[in-house]
Formats: structure tokens, C-alpha cells, sequence
């Protein structure tokens, strides 16, 4: 027997287990609403005995006296505005939308399939009807009611009722379990629910019976995604299969159940892949006589439309077919004379390697779904479907031994090791990125082609929080038994998209944690996106492209999770780079003059730092955005490093336009010197056909020897001209990278005559 004396457990929520009546409540749910505010629920695991209670609450700060949360010092927190018990003031139907596209629970519908026909649709508690109209257009057979928009029209049987984001909205305890029995009798497969869960929903409201009453004067009882399912399961006294965060089918007919969960653990790609290699046939030489396989793919060709149907129909089943699971069974008799005939030819043309191939993967796939079996252990059929017999009896002989290939498969997926070495084994077949900590990062189209040790461990996840897929990215988290699940804002499209919501499931404890990002958290970019896809995920090889010609920067930290995104920004627009599609670009954007131009300068720096100009007061701006690039460049690639090394500098010249060359006389050569940059002439030519960019600079008390042998040295500079130890140095730089370097030697004259040398010559000057 357990001795509690030292730390006994305690009991949270007390308000959900007294009576409507019970004058209580109100004390009891206001102390619930502080605790939750605070985040005090959080990881609920450790908050069910007194000692690791009261440990959180003095790590938080915080202790309870007399029903209310006040902090260590005594001081009290505001309590949460509790208002009357009537429901005179709730306004349910102010919760109704007017949709332009499905709502989550017909969007999850849709997503397995059960929109496509085959299924009658009721919307109980429909609203305005968008969902009821969206799906008639369709050419669904759907009707709705509602109890406020149309509570006229009838309640018709169906073989799925939807009942999304019904009960959340109804304040009496009561009316909310009427409404989903209601809702469940009228279904002959299965029941669609869908609340809204707490941590997705930003509103808060003043407390009212179980929920809040928000300022519309509309009333939301938010749940966690265990809490819901447990309250379906025991108002049903079914188990609740969850689809999606705050979604659940509740199945009547145990045949679909089973049918359903099955198609969970599917691989269709394998057949898809598979069907695309049927050959075709040559077109043989006029003279020729043809050959009985020529023969056969002249016959194949001319039914195509039939065989391939049958062919991909054996394909997805991994083995023959019977004549009741292919609906144009007629079609091939009167073809072949014999169903078996039909099937001899296909496996004598396609061959039985394919066929061997869709046997394996699936074999996987029923190894997975009997894995899941034993791991929900709650869910117990009478029988099995007739298709699924069949499948036992050709991939396991048996039931039991169906059973034992699953049992196995699922306790591999608990061990750690395995879980890394699959991991592993995954990343080194092209299927995403491991990281440093073993963990496995990759797009969700991926699931079905991973082991099947890595599809169970998912699998378990999806038991926790249901679909999972209908994130972008998933991470495995081998060594804690977790598993992340990331949606990005137009991930397909973007090459940069960012992260709008990331959920963190722990298989330990079959709970999940949500975040939102946008306010609490800030969105961040995903960085070198086309590691954690496939060859054949659209638009991979021009992501390919981009996240090369963004590595190629090292000012961009795109290691682990990648700089913030205010950075990269920052970043990218000191660099004049900008995102245009999937290409890393050349900015087209004119910047300000105090925009930042390098690490240390701003534009207006190298514009305005000539004396001529300084005496003019000419503006001196750049007409063409390819000049601010330019300019850019010259400060990143040479500028910076040199302030790096040597520190501050003196700018003597820097950018010059035609008008400010006008007012230089005899001193500058426009059209080589590069400080002219890319301007163009009044005929619209490139003034200096070098291009690049160049400036005029000191460092103050440094041998000026020194540091052009340091340039030469250690940038990719384009030309350099020195003047003298003691005299400011001319450096540019652009595409041509010349490394052309030149001496401004006195002449007998005195003036200054250019002297091109060799590197290695200038090098070995001295420095006096």
C-alpha cells in the first residue's frame, strides 16, 4: 500500500466536480483562472502531489491562501472578474462565421478522403452554412441545421455529422452533452468533433461557470487536447481517434474504423512510383514482322486505360487482387475470358520484381498498422474487415503472427539506440537532416518512405495530436522520445519561409505543447530549406541554388537555427542583397545616405567626403542603384577588413558624380580611376567601363606602406595605387578583380607617373 502521509496527493480544478448549483464555484474556478494565467499547469505531470506543488509555486513566486493566488510577499493579484451564473447575456450565434473556404474539420475530411462522393455529410450546429454551400457546389450531397441561423430545417441521418466548434460555444453543461449525442445518433459511420484548444486562442475573457465570457458577450470553454478526447470518450463511451489538435472522429461503424486507421499507415507513393515505369511500347519498323512481346505492348497500349487501372489497383494492395476489389471486373472478363487470365498477363508483362516491391513496402505498411494495434490498447474489434483478412493471409499467414510482426516492430521504436541508427540509416538515404544531436528534421511528404521503426515512433505522435502530416516539417528527437512539429508560413513557395506555429509532443507522457509565433514568440526564418527535402518536392533545385548562394556568405550565421531574423535582415540590406523568388539578388532599392554602407560607414560617408564636394556643397548622389551595390561592396570586401586589422580611418575620396568631376580639374581620370562607380554619361555609357567601385583613405599614425601590403595581402581588392608612406592610398574593387597595383612615383618634372609592379615586387619594398 502507498504511504501518502509525507506527500499526498492533491486535487486541481475542483469546480468540475460539484454540481451546477454549488455556491462554490465561483471561488473554486477563480483560483483555477489565476493558477492557469500564471501558467502554473503547465507540463501537468508534476503538479499532482503537494511537495512538487508548492515547489512550483515558490519557483514561481506565488502562494495560494484562502482560495486566491498571492505572491510570496503577501500581496494580492488582481482575481479574474467573476460575473453572474445566468446565461441571459451569452449570444452563441455571434460565434458563427461567414467561411470562404472549408472550416478545420472539413479541411481534415477532405485530407482522408471522405469528400470525395462516396459519404453523405450533415453540419449539426452548421452556423451560416458556408460549409454546407462550399461542399453542395461540389456536388456533395450535405445539409446543416443550426438552432439559431435555421432551426427549421431537419435533422437528417448521414454517414458523417460534423459538430465543429459547436460545444465550445455552449454555456450550459447540460445543453453541450445534448448536442453531441445528438449529433452522434444521427451519424451511420462516424462523428467529426472539433473544439477550440486553449493554448491556440489569444482571447481572454471575464470568468463565466466553466469558461470565459468574452466582450462579444459570447461564451468559449477552451480544452487541451486530452481533456476533449476524455470528454467525448465519456459521454460516447467510444474512443475518440484525434486527426488534428482539437479535432476527433468518433467512429460507430467499426468496419470504417478499422478501414481508416489503416489507410493511416498507407504508403501510396510506392504504388504511384511504381505505376509510372509501365513501358512503352517502341514503334516497330514498318517491314518488320513484329515479336509476341511487341505484340503484347501493342495489346497493352490499346487497353491501357483498363490495365493500368487493374495494374495499379494490385500495386496498391502489394498482392492479386479478387474480383469484388476492382470495380471494372466485367470489363477485364470480357477481355481476357477469365479474371485469372488477366492477372496472368499483367504479371507476365510488368514482371515480378515490381510486384515483389509492392509486396515488401506493403508488408511494411500492415507491419505498422498492427504495431499501432497493440499500442492502442483500448480500441478492441470483434472481427476484422473482409479486406483485411485477406491481407493477413497473404503478407502473415495469420492473425497471430500479424500480431507478433507488429508487437516486435513497436518495441523496437521504444528503443533509443534503434531510433538513432534509423535516424541515420534515413539521413544517409536522402531523407533529411541529422543534426549534431542525432535528431532527424524533414519534411512531412517524407513519412511513408522512412523504416518503419521511424513511422511507428511517428505514429505514436499522431495517436497524441492526430494528423501530423498536416504540418511542414517534422523532427524526430531520438535521445528524449519527442517529436516537433513545424508549420511555415507558404513553405512550398518561399525560400525563406517563416515559422508560424511548432508543436513539441513528448511520447513519454502523451501530452503536446503549442506555440504561436507572431507576438509571444518572434517568426523565424528557415535557413538552407532544401536539406529537408526530396529531389522531387517542387521548386528543389532552384532552392538548391539559393541556399548556395546564400552560404556562399559568411556574413550570414546559418548554423543550428540560424541568426535571428532581424539580423539577417539587417544583414542582408548591409550586404544590398535582396530575396526576389527563389534568387539571392542585387538590391533595386535606392537606400538613404545614413543607410548603413559596410559594418562601420553609412553612404553618405563615401559621398560626401571629398573636399571638392565639401567646398560645393553639390549633392553628389548616385543615379543608378548598381552604384549603392557597388559602394557596398567596397566597404565589405576591403574597407572593413582594413578597419578590422588597422582600425579607424580617414575617407579623403569616395564616390564622384559627373557634376562633382566637373569642379576637379586635371586631378582625376574618370574614366579608369572607378570612383565614378557605375554612372552613366549623358549617352548613356558607363563613364568607367571597370565598374566596381573605389575610394581615396588614411590611417591615421600607420605606415601607409604597411597597410597597402596588408590589402594586397589579405583582400580581394580590384586595383591599388600608392602615393607615398605618409599620403593617403587609392583601393578599389569589382568584378574584374585585376590586383593590379600602381606606384604614383615623382617624374623629372615633379609630377606623379603611374609605374604598374608585380605583387611579389610590391611586396618586398620595404617599409622605412
Amino acid at each position: 500500500m502507498c504511504n501518502y502521509n509525507n506527500n499526498p496527493p492533491i486535487l486541481h480544478r475542483k469546480e468540475l466536480l460539484l454540481p451546477p448549483d454549488h455556491p462554490d464555484i465561483p471561488k473554486f474556478a477563480a483560483l483555477t483562472k489565476q493558477l492557469e494565467d500564471a501558467g502554473l499547469f503547465k507540463d501537468s505531470r508534476k503538479i499532482g502531489y503537494k511537495k512538487q506543488w508548492e515547489e512550483r509555486l515558490r519557483n514561481a513566486g506565488y502562494k495560494v491562501v484562502d482560495h486566491q493566488l498571492v505572491r510570496l510577499d503577501g500581496s494580492e493579484i488582481a482575481p479574474p472578474e467573476v460575473i453572474e451564473k445566468t446565461s441571459k447575456t451569452v449570444e452563441r450565434h455571434r460565434t458563427a462565421l461567414t467561411r470562404y473556404a472549408l472550416s478545420k474539420p472539413m479541411q481534415l475530411l477532405a485530407k482522408h478522403d471522405f469528400l470525395e462522393g462516396q459519404h453523405t455529410i450533415f453540419d449539426y450546429g452548421c452556423g451560416k452554412g458556408s460549409d454546407v454551400d462550399i461542399l453542395r457546389q461540389n456536388n456533395l450531397i450535405a445539409n446543416g441545421w443550426d438552432p439559431h441561423f435555421c432551426p427549421d430545417n431537419p435533422k437528417h441521418t448521414a454517414d458523417i455529422v460534423n459538430l465543429g466548434f459547436v460545444i465550445n460555444v455552449i454555456e450550459d453543461k447540460t445543453e453541450r452533452m445534448e448536442a453531441v449525442l445528438g449529433a452522434y445518433q444521427l451519424c451511420t459511420q462516424f462523428l467529426c468533433a472539433a473544439v477550440m484548444l486553449g493554448e491556440q486562442s489569444t482571447e481572454r475573457g471575464r470568468l463565466f461557470r466553466d469558461g470565459v465570457l468574452t466582450s462579444r458577450n459570447t461564451f468559449q470553454r477552451y480544452y487541451s487536447q486530452e481533456e476533449f478526447r476524455e470528454y467525448l470518450r465519456r459521454v460516447l463511451d467510444e474512443d475518440p481517434v484525434a486527426v488534428g489538435p482539437g479535432v476527433f472522429f468518433v467512429f460507430k461503424d467499426k468496419d470504417a474504423e478499422q478501414a481508416f486507421l489503416e489507410r493511416r499507415y498507407r504508403n501510396r507513393s510506392t504504388a504511384n512510383r511504381l505505376i509510372s515505369q509501365i513501358p512503352k511500347a517502341p514503334k516497330a519498323p514498318k517491314a518488320a514482322r513484329p515479336t509476341k512481346t511487341e505484340k503484347e505492348q501493342a495489346f497493352y497500349q490499346q487497353h491501357a486505360d483498363l490495365l493500368d487501372a487493374l495494374w495499379l489497383c494490385w500495386l496498391e494492395l502489394g498482392r492479386p487482387p479478387q474480383e469484388d476489389e476492382f470495380s471494372q471486373i466485367a470489363a477485364v472478363k470480357e477481355l481476357f475470358g477469365t479474371w485469372q487470365r488477366g492477372l496472368n498477363f499483367l504479371q507476365r508483362f510488368h514482371g515480378n520484381d515490381t510486384l515483389k516491391l509492392a509486396f515488401d513496402s506493403r508488408r511494411e505498411d500492415l507491419t505498422v498498422y498492427f504495431a499501432m494495434r497493440r499500442f492502442d490498447q483500448q480500441r478492441v474489434y470483434r472481427h476484422l474487415p473482409e479486406s483485411l483478412k485477406r491481407d493477413v493471409k497473404a503478407f502473415f499467414n495469420s492473425y497471430p503472427l500479424a500480431q507478433t510482426e507488429g508487437e516486435r516492430l513497436l518495441f523496437s521504436a521504444g528503443n533509443p539506440t534503434l531510433i538513432r541508427q534509423m535516424c541515420q540509416q534515413a539521413a544517409n538515404q536522402g531523407y533529411g537532416y541529422l543534426d549534431a544531436e542525432g535528431s532527424l528534421t524533414f519534411h512531412t511528404s517524407q513519412v511513408v518512405l522512412l523504416p518503419p521503426i521511424l513511422r511507428v515512433y511517428i505514429s505514436c505522435a499522431t495517436f497524441v495530436f492526430g494528423d501530423v502530416t498536416s504540418a511542414d516539417l517534422l523532427k524526430i528527437h531520438a535521445e528524449s522520445g519527442k517529436l516537433s512539429l513545424m508549420k511555415y508560413d507558404d513553405f512550398e513557395g518561399l525560400a525563406l519561409p517563416r515559422l508560424l506555429e511548432r508543436i513539441k509532443i513528448s511520447l513519454v507522457n502523451q501530452r503536446f505543447e503549442y506555440y504561436k509565433y507572431g507576438e509571444t514568440y518572434a517568426p523565424t526564418y528557415l535557413y538552407l530549406k532544401a536539406r529537408f527535402l526530396t529531389s522531387d518536392y517542387p521548386h528543389y533545385a532552384e532552392q538548391v541554388a539559393f541556399d548556395q548562394a546564400l552560404s556562399a556568405h559568411p556574413e550570414f550565421d546559418l548554423e543550428g537555427y540560424g541568426m535571428p531574423p532581424e539580423q539577417f535582415d539587417a544583414t542582408l540590406q548591409r550586404l544590398r542583397l535582396e530575396v526576389v523568388g527563389f534568387e539571392l539578388q542585387t538590391s533595386h532599392h535606392t537606400p538613404t545616405l545614413d543607410a548603413p554602407c559596410g559594418q562601420y560607414h553609412t553612404f553618405r560617408d563615401f559621398i560626401e567626403c571629398g573636399e571638392t564636394q565639401a567646398k560645393t556643397g553639390l549633392p553628389n548622389l548616385p543615379k543608378q542603384t548598381e552604384t549603392y551595390n557597388a559602394l557596398a561592396a567596397l566597404a565589405l570586401q576591403v574597407v572593413d577588413p582594413v578597419m578590422d586589422y588597422f582600425g579607424g580611418i580617414e575617407l579623403t575620396y569616395g564616390f564622384c558624380s559627373p557634376e562633382l568631376a566637373k569642379h576637379i580639374n586635371g586631378r582625376i581620370d574618370p574614366k579608369r580611376d572607378q570612383h565614378a562607380a557605375h554612372e552613366l554619361n549623358s549617352r548613356g555609357n558607363l563613364i568607367c567601363e571597370r565598374k566596381g567601385a573605389a575610394c581615396d583613405f588614411i590611417v591615421p599614425d600607420e605606415n601607409m606602406l604597411e597597410v597597402a601590403q596588408w590589402i594586397v595581402q589579405n583582400t580581394p581588392f580590384d586595383r591599388l595605387y600608392f602615393y607615398g608612406n605618409d599620403k593617403p592610398l587609392h583601393v578599389s574593387y569589382g568584378e574584374e578583380h585585376s590586383g593590379a597595383i600602381v606606384l604614383m612615383l615623382p617624374g623629372k618634372s615633379g609630377r606623379l607617373v603611374p609605374k604598374v609592379i608585380p605583387i611579389s615586387t610590391f611586396l618586398l619594398i620595404p617599409s622605412r
